[in-house]
């Protein structure tokens, strides 16, 4: 149920002193040390510690930590809390001094420590902690309006909630965050939210509604392709259908769950499937394989440090050992499973627990000791509106009252126990409707696959006879496509070449700014060219070669790879010349489209970041330069600098607008090093543009290329 925060940082070029970031290093060094060595063989801890080790500035840092947190959480969860006030520490220290951009930043980092520090509260039981925390991180989150993170904050209370038995507070909250997340059509919270409400719903008793519910968040885990997710509704189901009775489909759901799950190397859900499997087989009555399903279910369950499958795997331990009439043993880790779900104040573990300990000492003719337990369980029970643990703690009442002697009691817990039994049977009587359901859209599935795979076969069939009436002659006529194509492309390309000749000797006599716009129209001429004229033939010649018989495919394969490697750089050269973005859309668009494809690329990382410029209307031409110089550094950095990551800021200021891109790659000596063409284009454009520009390069630290242009 809980999420924890998904920090998405985007950092502001600060002016802080050196001192003050070697500072926070030093503190830095000290809590990480033993961390450091134990993950030394983790590049991308290693990577990480390197950024840390080498920022200038205290956004970096403190982005660096949240960083850390996320790549140890799994394996060092004890790192978490120090690495977290760590950079609770670094933004409390720079918000009253920072501007409006750079507040922004400090809080995004706070608002994710804060959550962070919550969700190990949470794991460790500690709820009380934990919703202080998430509070606090909620408050922040509104401020900034962070919807993404406001609905998992809400989430995250509300799973707080739902532990200590406040249903009707737990589904207020998961509704709240569920509307956030489907206004901002944020598929992967939905589904989480969707499968919240439905184990409240669950819980209660309404079957009807929980199933509905689980099978919305399966329908939107399968569309994100969130294994863990599928896994989860997957198993949700699958408890529906064994207490409707479908053992056996039952056993089939829990199997495609737990199937998933390993897939996921989900460990907690996978202790979770291991442990609705064991109760099968409990039922069953294979009590050697139900109690081996639970021993491996807690060992991963305690590996994981998740409290409340601890206790839940003991409690059915101990199930198993009264069974087998190990009654001493059995009351042994009953007792451990109360005391754990006594840490983290689970209150319908609490009262199934103490429920079973007095059943358990009832049998052992233990009533007195067994009294006080389960009126313990009935107090929770009945606070929290667990109907089905109502129930049955009435019933064990009754016969505790009954063996004390104390027949009005006794009786009195009949009847109540009766009229629990009697609501809970009115809902059993829609099991059969429940199980036409659940097997009609089992059914449904089922068909619908079934006819998808008659469609592809269909298609395949047509394919194939289509095929056949193929001949040698389509290789023949795709090789003079291809020659022809060739010849079409090089007379063109010369005409192109004369006439570009021609115009520019013309336009150099010309002020600087005809040249420039007449470049920019070259360019989307010829990436216009290249797409319509010579792409339209290569995707007509590839058509044609895929449409020959399987038997001769292998005598063009290198044909078609060739193709394939043709159409690719086409669509490079025409991207590189003019993208279509920044033509329809802007510079804003444009420059997003370049990031994403070089993000892509998996080479580089490039963060951007666009504040304040839309107040500013830019003429067509200074948009082209704008876009050429950021494109020139990009391309100078990808080719020499050995970067890893790029920021790029784009920032409206009062009287003008500052371009700031900056590389952590290897840098070089602006007093020796002779300026290349890529960097003398962006002095040139820089200059038109009459912007004061700034290059400031040290080997081993990086380059930061600054223009600020005045509007």
């Amino acid at each position: 149920m809980i999420k924890r925060a998904c920090v998405r940082i985007v950092l502001l070029k600060l002016n802080v002193c050196k001192r003050s970031a070697r500072i926070s290093r030093l503190l830095f060094f000290v809590l990480t040390f033993f961390s450091s060595v134990l993950f030394s063989q983790n590049p991308k801890v290693d990577s990480v510690n390197t950024v840390i080790r080498n920022a200038k500035h205290d956004t970096t840092i403190a982005r660096g930590y949240l960083s850390l947190i996320e790549l140890l959480f799994a394996s060092d969860m004890d790192t978490v809390i120090p690495l977290s006030n760590m950079a609770l520490a670094l933004a409390d220290k720079n918000l009253p001094k920072a501007g409006a951009k750079e507040k922004h930043s400090y809080l995004l980092s706070k608002a994710a420590a804060l959550s962070n520090i919550g969700y190990v509260y949470y794991q460790r039981g500690e709820t009380d902690n934990a919703m202080d925390y998430f509070k606090q991180g909620l408050k922040i989150q509104e401020e900034i309006n962070d919807p993404k993170e406001i609905a998992n904050s809400l989430n995250n209370i509300a799973a707080i909630y739902y532990k200590l038995g406040e249903n009707d507070k737990a589904l207020d909250y998961f509704e709240q965050g569920l509307k956030i997340q489907e206004k901002i059509g944020a598929k992967e919270g939905m589904a989480y939210s969707i499968n919240n409400i439905g184990s409240i719903y669950d819980n209660q008793g309404q079957i009807k509604k929980a199933l509905d519910y689980y099978y919305r968040g399966l329908k939107l885990q399968e569309e994100v392709g969130n294994k863990m997710g599928i896994g989860t509704s997957l198993n949700n189901i699958a408890a529906i259908l064994m207490k409707q009775g479908e053992t056996e489909k039952a056993i089939e759901y829990y199997n495609k769950s737990l199937k998933v799950r390993q897939e996921a190397g989900d460990k907690r859900g996978i202790a979770q499937c291991l442990n609705n499997l064991g109760h099968i087989y409990t039922t069953k009555g294979q009590l050697e394989k139900a109690l081996e399903h639970y021993i491996k279910s807690y060992a991963l369950y305690a590996e994981v440090g998740n409290k409340q499958g601890i206790a839940y795997s003991l409690n059915n331990m101990a199930a198993v050992y009264l069974k087998q009439q190990h009654k001493e043993k059995a009351l042994e880790y009953y007792n451990k499973s109360l005391a754990t779900y006594e840490a983290i104040d689970d209150k319908k573990g609490i009262a199934n627990t103490s429920n079973n300990i007095g059943v358990l000492l009832l049998e052992q003719s233990k009533a007195v000791q067994a009294l006080p337990h389960s009126k313990r369980a009935l107090e929770i029970a009945l606070a929290g509106g667990f109907a089905e643990v109502t129930r049955d703690v009435l019933s064990t009442l009754a016969r505790i009252e009954t063996a004390l002697g104390n027949s009005k009691d006794a009786l009195e817990h009949y009847k109540k126990f009766i009229v629990y039994r009697d609501s809970l049977n009115n809902e059993e009587t829609k099991k059969a409707g429940i199980r036409k359901q659940i097997q009609y859209e089992y059914d449904q599935k089922e068909a619908e696959a079934k006819r998808e795979e008659e469609r592809k076969a269909l298609v395949r069939l047509e394919e194939a006879k289509r095929q056949q009436l193929i001949n040698w002659s389509v290789a023949g006529a795709s090789v003079l496509v291809l020659i022809t194509a060739f010849l079409l492309f090089n007379r063109h390309r010369l005409k192109q070449k004369n006439r570009y000749q021609q115009e520019l000797a013309q336009k150099q006599k010309e002020q600087a700014v005809a040249v420039m716009e007449t470049q920019e129209q070259e360019r989307k001429r010829i990436a216009e060219d290249l797409h319509d004229s010579l792409g339209h033939l290569l995707s007509t010649a590839k058509l044609n070669l895929q449409t020959i018989p399987e038997t001769q495919k292998q005598y063009v394969e290198n044909s078609l790879q060739l193709l394939n490697q043709a159409s690719e750089e086409i669509h490079n050269i025409t991207f590189n010349l003019m993208p279509r973005t920044l033509e329809e859309g802007g510079l804003v668009a444009a420059l997003h489209e370049l990031a994403a494809k070089v993000n892509n690329s998996g080479k580089v990382k490039i963060l951007l970041h666009v504040h304040d410029i839309d107040r500013f209307v830019l003429e067509k031409q200074s948009q082209f330069n704008i876009y050429r110089i950021i494109q020139e550094a990009v391309n100078n950095i990808l080719k020499h600098a050995e970067a890893l990551e790029i920021n790029i800021q784009l920032i409206g200021q009062q009287s003008h607008m500052t371009i700031m891109i900056e590389d952590d790659g290897k840098g070089f000596d602006t007093g020796t090093k002779k300026s290349g063409r890529g960097l003398k284009n962006i002095v040139t454009r820089s200059l038109w543009l009459n912007g004061n520009i700034n290059i400031d390069s040290t080997p081993g630290r990086g380059t930061t290329i600054t223009t600020e242009i005045p509007t």
